[in-house]
């Protein structure tokens, strides 16, 4: 048998087992755990234009 074909042979075996075992995990492996809900911060007055030392509302410099 051609070094190829033997190669190629062993990367699809190498795929479907792989593939296998992760529908079974999948299937019957454990439940996620619950997406924590995200708490928002206060937003500081300017946001990160003033921290940065840009005024958005002035015109391009030229």
């Amino acid at each position: 048998m051609h070094t190829g074909v033997r190669i190629g042979l062993y990367a699809a075996g190498l795929a479907v087992a792989f593939g296998a075992a992760y529908g079974l995990g999948d299937r019957f492996g454990p439940e996620p755990a619950p997406v924590a809900p995200v708490e928002h911060s206060e937003h500081q007055e300017g946001g990160a234009g003033e921290e940065h030392g840009q005024d958005h509302d002035a015109a391009p410099a030229s």
